[in-house]
């Protein structure tokens, strides 16, 4: 071994001796992101390949994407995405975080963020009461207008599905409703980009009165997961053919007089997350994580106190850190995010101060990553996790 690492060493030009670039790049693309960037501090020469073929390896979670409001020309408050990064200052992998490449749109609201593809209603320049739903990459300015899901029933939500590790074309998921007053889930109505077309599946859950809870969903091994006001998760395939329930230990507090969500779902490392706001306790966060994705088999991972942080985050020492203050914090001023892919890294928005904040669950350091843009909102806008893209978009029809 201390000879292979001695002419390795001597060899300073290794990987170029020894194989071609492209065969490299090659392999490295089949490693996870955090491995790539350990192979960044090998040498000036691992730095400079990995670096000059960036666009073919894997990325990692560099911000948030969400709407900000302005006065146009005529007066009329409108909404266009902007985009705060995680990455100190690295250069932004896009142009313009507003999407100004979609064109006749004179208000562009993103509603969805899924593995650097971004879910769009955008409203048209004329006539001003008709809208498409788009989905973009604004690495390639790729975008694609959905065609109309022909379907009578109201849609609950929109959710987009996109993993080019594992196919290079994405799915809209549209959640339609079968009760107007309850706001049951009747069906799901999936988009493919393959096929540019709509397919429709009848509820395969197995129970006519569940209810999504309105927030983000998680794209993962293939499936759909959303989280339900019956502390259950529900997953469909891509083809609605497989339909799964996991059912969580806890109950919990699903959102605040703000609409900022208090309990979350998320991917990490391989692995589905539910971070958590206990009804017997609101003070702290919980956090499982689902160990063996087939097992249905929970597993407790931390537990955060809300009045901790905000004592390290802020320093206010005079403030009373009881049960009814750190209550009142969270329903009104705290919105759990995101998780990252790649560390056990949550990131939420504290309204009042209005900045952007993350944790640490293994260190426990709480760190401010910047302030948002002001915006004219009273609620929670949706803050999307962004990963940046470089791959086509399947099949892309871009439309003017």
């Amino acid at each position: 071994m201390a000879c292979t690492q001695m002419k390795c060493s001597k060899n300073g030009a290794t990987s170029s001796a020894d194989f071609p670039d492209d065969l490299i790049v090659e392999i490295l693309s089949l490693l996870p992101v955090k491995s790539v960037c350990r192979f960044k501090c090998v040498s000036s020469l691992w730095y400079r390949l990995i670096s000059q073929h960036r666009k073919k390896l894997p990325t990692t979670l560099s911000g948030f994407f969400y709407p900000k409001h302005r006065l146009n020309d005529e007066g009329d408050l409108v909404a266009f995405p902007t985009f705060d990064g995680i990455l100190g200052n690295q250069e932004q992998p896009f142009s313009d975080s507003s999407l100004a490449f979609l064109t006749g749109y004179r208000q562009i609201l993103p509603k969805d963020c899924c593995n650097g593809l971004i879910f769009c209603l955008c409203w048209k320049d004329s006539p001003i009461d008709e809208a498409d739903y788009v989905v973009c990459n604004p690495v390639t300015e790729e975008w694609v207008v959905l065609p109309d899901a022909g379907h009578e029933s109201n849609a609950l939500a929109y959710r987009l599905g996109s993993d080019a590790a594992m196919s290079p074309h994405f799915h809209v998921f549209q959640i339609l409703e079968g009760d107007v007053e309850y706001g049951y889930v009747s069906g799901v109505n999936i988009y493919s980009s393959e096929t540019g077309a709509w397919s429709y599946k009848e509820n395969g859950w197995g129970d006519n009165e569940i209810q999504i809870a309105d927030m983000r969903g998680v794209f993962f091994n293939g499936m759909m997961h959303l989280l339900t006001y019956e502390f259950k998760i529900l997953a469909v395939d891509t083809e609605g053919k497989t339909w799964r329930t996991i059912s969580l230990l806890e109950t919990m507090i699903l959102g605040n007089f703000f609409v900022g969500p208090l309990a979350f779902i998320g991917q990490s490392q391989g692995r589905l997350y539910v971070i958590n706001t206990t009804d017997n306790d609101s003070s702290k966060l919980s956090v499982w994580t689902l160990e063996d994705y087939n097992g249905n088999e929970w597993t407790f991972k931390y537990s955060i106190s809300i009045a901790q942080l905000i004592l390290e985050l802020f320093g206010e020492k005079d403030l009373n850190l009881q049960q009814d203050y750190a209550d009142l914090m969270l329903q009104r001023d705290y919105a759990l995010i995101a998780i990252h892919p790649e560390c056990n890294l949550i990131f939420f928005v504290w309204r009042s101060k209005d900045v952007l904040v993350s944790y640490g669950m293994d260190s426990g350091e709480v760190c401010v990553i910047c302030s948002l843009k002001i915006h004219f909102s009273d609620t929670f806008p949706p803050y999307l996790p962004y990963v940046p893209l470089y791959s086509h978009i399947g099949r892309p029809r871009v439309e003017a």
